[in-house]
């Protein structure tokens, strides 16, 4: 199984560019690379790049090192990850509107010194591994759109897009992702941008109620918590393409992890669940139509990643409920939903 990472920290900028330089970015690059270090599923030698400072000054290395990353993947169990942190900004009038990366060569209002995200996403589509995984820590990552065939993104863009996953740092209408430290995470992790601290403290600390490994859904359920627990950051944002949110990225460190198999109960329960490890046990719920009904109403009143797994739950409805008596007790509960605009 090959598995590569390519974290991308760019928070140093000529003098004259009219860029801020944030000591966060650049410690919160070597945090994500201490962390793939001490996971056993990527800490082999060679299997992570970490790229700031020097490394991270042009557009041509970022993009040569994300294609030599990109070109280890061969298989369905492989996995690419690409992790960015820095300066991200949208130009409308730029053709397509598309937003950009900076590198360490970029000035403030000059587009053509940053790096597109265009080509980024060129370069990880192109890759043949089974799961390839974008995070971007940045303002503006919310515009960015799927890496898979929904993208307006054309011709080669839309290849080999089965199996992707866009994390943002930012999600809805806010832009701005906050570079300043949080105070409230452990040493060392207070040195880094929010955003990036949450996420490595959920992996540092692990997730007690998971099970063995961190899965996408797992790791956004725990972003999400760690940073509402401070009561100050905005909710980052998930878009899947054909990758399961069951799809496992890193090893959970948590102890006493709860044991494999526990079925969900409740309509609480079963939203967790989804929204964890996708539709894995979506027969199970289907024997229960009424709840099943009543837990797809939930989701649609969610967040984007919620409507999506509704959307899922009930282009799969019609084949897991044959018998027409369950599938009328499940729209049952939906119909009443569906005609309050819900």
């Amino acid at each position: 199984m090959a598995l590569r990472a390519l974290v991308i920290g760019v928070g140093t900028y000529e003098a004259n560019s009219g860029m801020s330089g944030y000591p966060t970015i650049e410690t919160s690059a070597r945090a994500y690379g201490d962390a793939l270090a001490r996971d056993p599923r990527w800490g082999d030698a060679g299997r992570s790049v970490i790229l700031s400072g020097d490394a991270a000054y042009s557009a041509d290395g970022v993009m040569r090192a994300l294609h030599d990353a990109a070109a280890a993947g061969e298989g369905p169990e492989d996995i690419l990850l690409v992790v960015y942190v820095g300066h991200g900004a949208y130009w409308k009038d730029v053709p397509g509107g598309q937003v950009h990366f900076a590198v360490g060569s970029s000035y403030q209002n000059e587009p053509w010194t940053w790096l597109s995200s265009w080509y980024v996403y060129r370069a990880i589509r192109q890759s043949r591994a089974g799961l390839k995984v974008l995070i971007t820590d940045c303002c503006y990552s919310n515009l960015l759109p799927h890496l898979g065939p929904e993208s307006p993104l054309p011709g080669i863009l839309g290849t080999r897009s089965d199996g992707t996953c866009v994390f943002s740092a930012v999600s809805g209408n806010v832009h701005n992702a906050s570079a300043d430290a949080c105070a409230n995470l452990p040493s060392p992790l207070d040195g880094c941008t929010p955003f990036s601290g949450h996420l490595l403290n959920v992996l540092g600390q692990g997730m007690s109620e998971h099970d063995d490994d961190l899965t996408l859904g797992a790791l956004r359920a725990g972003i999400d918590e760690d940073m509402q627990s401070c009561g100050v950051h905005d909710a980052p944002r998930m878009l899947l393409n054909d990758a399961s949110e069951a799809a496992a990225l890193f090893t959970n460190h948590a102890k006493g992890r709860r044991p494999p198999g526990r079925e969900p109960q409740t309509e609480d329960d079963w939203v967790r669940e989804l929204r964890l490890y996708g539709e894995r046990k979506l027969r199970s719920l289907m024997l229960k139509p009424d709840l099943a009904g009543r837990v797809v109403v939930r989701l649609k009143s969610g967040d984007e990643q919620s409507r999506d797994l509704a959307s899922r739950v009930e282009r799969r409805a019609a084949t897991l409920l044959a018998n027409p008596v369950d599938f009328v007790r499940y729209w049952r509960e939906i119909e009443p939903a569906l005609l309050g605009g819900a």
